[in-house]
């Protein structure tokens, strides 16, 4: 059976955006997709076989396409929507990722056909204006005044759908879906195996963050949080760490003597993140409070829900965002970013006791498994974009 297809734009590489692979997927299941990226970092995913992805431009790393000539960037950027025009002549719908994404997708349908539908899709929001001398800002401007052209426009939480429409001309209804992990991708253990994960994850004591690691996201409070436990608790880290910063890190680590109980490890492929996971006792994923991204992170987080996934009790932020939400989960618990006592109590609160601990790690599962998975919040979207994959291969077959 032969399948309609649809175009993704995203000016990244979305290899590291679980949230977009987690969409890829499942659309792939109802549709053949063209997917548009920048030829930037090491691809590393494995998409399914009805998905072909462009990868457009010269190859150089994020820094270097970070670090080029303002003129470099705009002209990379034009010619990324020219090529992303002809790749997407004989699409039925188009899925645009983030502001550049979307700006992209748009000029790029202007040359191909404008009623071809649109889904803008934001991951992060942008608080300030950028200049107007500026690649960014230009792709800013355009987004905030072509919101209304999408036929759907997406957010991972209402706070930030929320922030969007007072700063742009957006007036529709924005549909809110939370950056779940896939189920089909988080495979559960059979109980008797999980049971005894438990155990060796309890008698383990390691507390794990994994994601990008900064002093935004409490690096060095985790660090001196260990002064306040029992010296058979570590911290293992995970993910990117410039080097200035890791060289804080491990300064700090001499200083407070913990340097032994703090391991740090590179970037893994997402597709290796659940080894490390199933094999910690604490998952943390705390931001400090200074941007609305941080601050609205209780839905639109994928790490917090990846530590569930792996049925492992949680230590987030203490915002008022974050209790609204998640207040009445029993495997979760909250502390002051800025406060390493308070992390301190938090991780000792979790491991203190074993049955409790149990309670928490058998919660945390279910609840990924019933509610906090992107099947579940993915699937008012796709019914939408069947509706509209219809409607437009309707139109395009009356033409």
């Amino acid at each position: 059976m032969i399948k309609n297809k649809i175009g993704i734009v995203f000016y990244s590489n979305p290899d590291y955006y679980p949230p977009t692979i987690n969409a890829v997927h499942l659309l792939a299941e109802y549709f053949d997709i063209v997917l548009i990226c920048r030829n930037q970092n090491l691809s590393h995913w494995q998409y399914p076989s009805n998905v072909r992805v462009y990868r457009l431009g010269q190859y150089t790393s994020v820094e270097e396409k970070e670090s080029a000539s303002p003129w470099a960037k705009f002209l990379e950027y034009t010619n990324f929507v020219v090529h992303a025009s002809h790749i997407l002549k004989d699409v039925s719908l188009i899925y645009a990722y983030d502001a550049f994404g979307y700006a992209a997708a748009y000029l790029s349908r202007v040359v191909v056909s404008p009623s071809i539908p649109m889904i803008y899709h934001n991951h992060d929001i942008n608080e300030h204006l950028f200049p107007l001398i500026s690649l960014s800002g230009w792709v800013q401007k355009i987004e905030r005044n072509i919101a209304n052209k999408a036929a759907i426009v997406v957010f991972p939480s209402q706070e930030r759908a929320l922030f969007f429409k007072q700063v742009s001309n957006f007036k529709n209804h924005p549909n809110i879906v939370p950056n779940f992990p896939r189920k089909s991708f988080f495979k559960q253990l059979p109980n008797k195996m999980f049971e005894n994960l438990i155990s060796e994850r309890f008698k383990k004591k390691e507390v794990l963050l994994q994601g990008s690691i900064s002093e935004k996201n409490s690096m060095l409070d985790l660090i001196k949080s260990l002064n306040y436990l029992n010296k058979n608790i570590t911290l293992k880290l995970i993910g990117v760490l410039r080097e200035k910063e890791l060289l804080l890190m491990r300064k700090l680590a001499i200083k407070q003597d913990v340097a032994d109980r703090v391991d740090y490890f590179r970037p893994v492929p997402y597709a290796e993140i659940q080894s490390h996971t199933l094999n910690a006792s604490v998952g943390v994923c705390l931001y400090k409070k200074i941007s609305l991204n941080n601050q609205t992170m209780a839905t639109a987080s994928n790490k917090v829900y990846e530590y569930a996934a792996c049925g492992l009790p949680v230590i987030i932020s203490d915002f008022e965002n974050h209790r609204k939400y998640l207040e009445n989960e029993s495997w979760v618990r909250f502390a002051d970013p800025d406060n390493s006592h308070s992390i301190a109590s938090a991780v000792q609160d979790i491991l203190s006791d074993f049955e409790n601990y149990r309670k928490m790690c058998l919660a945390a599962r279910k609840a990924f498994e019933e509610k906090f998975n992107y099947e579940t919040v993915f699937s008012p979207l796709l019914f939408k974009i069947k509706e509209l994959v219809d409607e437009s291969k309707k139109s395009q077959l009356s033409k």
